[in-house]
Parts: structure tokens; C-alpha cells; sequence
């Protein structure tokens, strides 16, 4: 009797000794192209955050929302998508735990933050977007150049025949960024105007020949898209002149090639912008998975350029090739 209960005892410890490795190990496996653990479902990521997105970005970030929200299922994200200015405000007031921007914080916004409200901001980009040209198809853009485009802006342009510029919003995040291109701060001309939607400006410059709109180009960037392919045959993309860094000209214009290049002038910087703490909390959980593997991809897929680009694995077969008989 007392050999049996010794037996069982060591069969017991035996049982609890390979069950503890086996979950040891499975604890530790990591994804190679995101070194996070994989744990089932992500199970072990509970809580809440808050998420404030730049309405420019919504096309493609929708994606990257669902897939986070896919993979990690236990964590509850609230998503918003908001203008510049409702964007920092909401940082500012703490009503928001991450901004996804269409640009980075400016060295004057860092400092009214930590003066004004003690925020410490922790900033990373993560892709890179533009704003695109669009134009009716027989708008001829031959000509075209950054330097036109500031003359068209200027409040005191007489140029006969000057295009009128149309934005999807006054408040857009694109108006803030041709501004600060071109050099001016509040009074162009009035040639400019401002509608209400992306969709507004597509419609106007595919119904008049005359006339310049400028819409995030992650809106036209997914070419898989049914949308956008239906959007692509009623209008067309503008290129620029431009000089190369061999000093010769060349057209350019929103595209993924370009952009990648940095040969397009209208490139922006898609940035995260998050309460500095020391704690790799959930908001560093959304910021990490946007910069590494997954969300790269999901970037790369639908026309921006990642960050960082994905590592991609080439397997090479290294048997001999023998002689066919």
C-alpha cells in the first residue's frame, strides 16, 4: 500500500512538472513580426482606453481599428474621429489617450502642453500620407508646380484663368498643411474655398475643368477598393513638376513610389501621440501594434508607406539543381 501511494505521488508531481513546462514555453512564444507573446486570444490585455483619429485618416485607420479590435477582443478601445483642433483639445483636457494626427506636434504645442497642463507628450510615427491633387480628367497639369500653386494662392493673384482650390473642410487638417507649405498663415485668395466633405470636393472637380482639389490621398490610396476604383475613373491625380536631386525636372504626384522616394512635395506624417508614463499601458499597446509588423502591413496594403517596413521572409531552395535526363 505504501509503495502504490509513493507511485501516485510521483506521477502526481510528475503530471504538475510537464504541465508547468508546457505552459512555460507556451508562454514565451512570440510572433517573429511583432515580438509580442501569443497568448490565444490576447486574453491577458484587459481595460479601457480612448482613441481620437484625424478625420483625414479614417479610410485606412478604420482598418487598422479593426483588426487591433480582432486580435485583442478583451480590450474595450472607444474610437473618435475628429478635426485638429477638437483633436488636441480633447488631448489636452484628458479626454483622449491616444491621437492618431496627420502630422507631428510642433515644437510650440509640445511647450503649451507642459506649461499650460503639465502633459508630458510621447510621440512616434508610424506611416507616411499626402495630400493629393485631384483635378476633372481634361485638367491639364503640365505646368503645374509648387511654386504655381503659391501664386494661385496669393491674395493678390491676377492670373487669368486661375483654377479655383477647393479643401473638404475649413477645418481640415490638409487646409493646415498647404498653408503652412506654401507660406500663408490666414488671407489667400479668393479663388479658395472650403466645402464640407472629401466627397463634396470629388464631386465639384469632376463636374468643373477649372478647379484644384486637394483630399488626403489616403482616401484614393487603397486600390483594391471598389470605392476607390469608382473614384479613380471620375477624376485623376495632378502631378507636380519638381526638380530631382540631380537638378533635373520631373513629374511627380501621390502615389506610393513617390512617396516612398520623398520626391512628392505634399508628403505628411502620420503620428501617435500619447500621455508620457513609464507603464507600457493598453495606449502603447494600439501605438506599438500601428508601428510594428501587422499594422505596417495593413498600411503597406492599402497605398501609405509604414514606418517601419515589415521584414519579409524569402525561403531559397538550396538543393543542387541536378542534369535532366
Amino acid at each position: 500500500m505504501k509503495t502504490n501511494r509513493i507511485q501516485f505521488f510521483l506521477c502526481l508531481l510528475s503530471g504538475i512538472f510537464f504541465t508547468l513546462l508546457f505552459s512555460s514555453c507556451n508562454g514565451n512564444r512570440t510572433d517573429s513580426n511583432t515580438d509580442q507573446p501569443l497568448l490565444g486570444k490576447y486574453k491577458i490585455y484587459k481595460g479601457d482606453f480612448r482613441v481620437t483619429i484625424d478625420r483625414s485618416l479614417e479610410p485606412i485607420l478604420k482598418q487598422e481599428v479593426e483588426i487591433f479590435r480582432f486580435i485583442y477582443d478583451s480590450v474595450n478601445m472607444t474610437v473618435e474621429y475628429a478635426n485638429e483642433a477638437e483633436m488636441l483639445n480633447n488631448f489636452r483636457e484628458r479626454n483622449t489617450d491616444v491621437l492618431v494626427m496627420a502630422r507631428e506636434l510642433t515644437p510650440a504645442e509640445k511647450e503649451s502642453l507642459k506649461e499650460q497642463d503639465t502633459i508630458y507628450a510621447r510621440e512616434m510615427k508610424v506611416a507616411y500620407d499626402a495630400v493629393a491633387l485631384v483635378g476633372n480628367n481634361n485638367f491639364q497639369d503640365a505646368n503645374l508646380s509648387v511654386a504655381l500653386l503659391k501664386d494661385y494662392f496669393n491674395p493678390a493673384n491676377k492670373i487669368t484663368d486661375s483654377p479655383k482650390m477647393v479643401f473638404d473642410n475649413q477645418h481640415s487638417s490638409c487646409v493646415n498643411f498647404v498653408m503652412q507649405l506654401l507660406g500663408y498663415k490666414e488671407k489667400v485668395s479668393s479663388n479658395v474655398y472650403a466645402l464640407k466633405s472629401v466627397e463634396e470636393v470629388i464631386d465639384y472637380v469632376a463636374q468643373n475643368a477649372n478647379a484644384i482639389g486637394f483630399i488626403p490621398y489616403s482616401y484614393l490610396s487603397d486600390l483594391d477598393e471598389e470605392r476607390v476604383q469608382a473614384i479613380r475613373k471620375r477624376i485623376k491625380i495632378l502631378s507636380l513638376r519638381v526638380q530631382n536631386s540631380e537638378g533635373k525636372e520631373e513629374m511627380v504626384n501621390a502615389n506610393q513610389s513617390d512617396i516612398a522616394s520623398g520626391t512628392y512635395p505634399l508628403i505628411r506624417t502620420v503620428s501617435t501621440v500619447t500621455h508620457f508614463t513609464y507603464n507600457d499601458n493598453l495606449e502603447w499597446l494600439f501605438v506599438n501594434f500601428l508601428y510594428q509588423a501587422k499594422g505596417a502591413r495593413i498600411f503597406l496594403k492599402a497605398g501609405l508607406i509604414p514606418a517601419k517596413m515589415p521584414e519579409r521572409e524569402i525561403n531559397v531552395n538550396t538543393e543542387s539543381l541536378g542534369a535532366k535526363n
